[in-house]
């Protein structure tokens, strides 16, 4: 009788187990106008793994008047794209064959060519969409996706020079462009609901990501690219010289989004500044080898340290 009950618990368990799985999730749908193609395919988007060749989750067909629907997937904290072509992320071709590339300027491009969503926990997502030769558009009629909508908006409007004061082109008082670069930060920051930044995957937080350190990779880029004097005095004595170091610390000061591609570019940033310690001397970038993924041990901590290991260990048995 005791191991009859204990069955019967057992079996309920299971049961609402799989219940609950069956209603997590996310189902991405919408209507698609100007196309050739037959299929929409789901791709997942991790930056930190942009030599997985595994990256397609579903793919779907398209109806005659252009409607698709994508089974219900855990699709929680995943940066995802769709497309009407079967073909790697944009951040996987060029990273996967010339990482050095990294920092390389702003990349919106690889966000608004084609839809492209950062999911945290929206049960449906349905728009309309539009495709071009090369940005397409989109729209969310029943508001279920006017979180992604927002984040395209983003994207497009991410490197307008015309609304910035910052001349990146002119090299003055880089402190100058440093104070200036705060307040435009600080104005981009005002639509993020702060009080979300505070959980890891949420939304708010990979917006936060984005703009944060996308203000900083940009401003890096060209002070180190401008003042190269003041960036190897910073290297050989970085404590006396604390402008330059007090950048990098922001990098463990926040739980960054991991799905951000600034932090991506930060991470490697932060790894390549400390091998310029070590070796107090400057250069934009490392090769993967076993110093550097000592260095990674050392400055890189939790699961970011080992998203970032694995990926130096497969680069590492790339070329070999």
């Amino acid at each position: 009788m005791k191991n009859l009950y204990l069955t019967t618990i057992l079996v309920l368990t299971i049961l609402s187990c799989e219940k609950e799985n069956e209603k997590s999730g996310t189902i991405i749908s919408g209507k698609i106008n100007s196309t050739d193609s037959g299929t929409v395919y789901l791709n997942e988007v991790n930056h930190f793994d942009n030599l997985n060749e595994n990256y397609t989750i579903d793919s779907t067909s398209i109806s005659k008047n252009g409607e698709f629907k994508f089974k219900k997937h855990n699709l929680n904290s995943k940066l995802v794209s769709i497309s009407t072509r079967k073909f790697k992320p944009f951040t996987y071709h060029i990273y996967s064959s010339a990482p050095q590339t990294y920092f390389f300027g702003n990349c919106e491009k690889f966000f608004t060519s084609i839809p492209t969503f950062y999911i945290s926990n929206e049960e449906r997502i349905n728009i309309n969409w539009t495709e071009t030769k090369s940005i397409d558009s989109i729209s969310s009629p029943d508001n279920t996706g006017i979180l992604q909508v927002q984040l395209r908006d983003f994207y497009l409007n991410s490197n307008k020079i015309d609304r910035s004061k910052l001349d990146y082109d002119v090299k003055l008082d880089y402190k100058t462009n440093w104070e200036q670069m705060l307040i435009e930060k600080e104005f981009d920051l005002k639509t993020i609901e702060l009080n979300n930044i505070k959980t890891e995957n949420s939304f708010d937080n990979y917006l936060y990501s984005e703009i944060y350190l996308g203000h900083l990779n940009k401003y890096l880029n060209w002070f180190e690219k401008n003042f190269p004097k003041v960036v190897e005095s910073s290297i050989k004595n970085p404590e006396s010289e604390k402008f330059y170091l007090d950048i990098f610390q922001v990098y463990n000061k926040h739980k960054w989004n991991s799905k951000s591609l600034e932090y991506y570019k930060f991470t490697e940033r932060y790894v390549n500044y400390n091998m310029n310690i070590l070796s107090k001397s400057f250069e934009n970038y490392y090769k993967s080898t076993q110093d550097k993924i000592k260095m990674a041990e050392i400055v890189l901590s939790g699961k970011n340290k080992e998203r970032y290991l694995n990926l130096i260990d497969k680069r590492i048995k790339n070329v070999l």
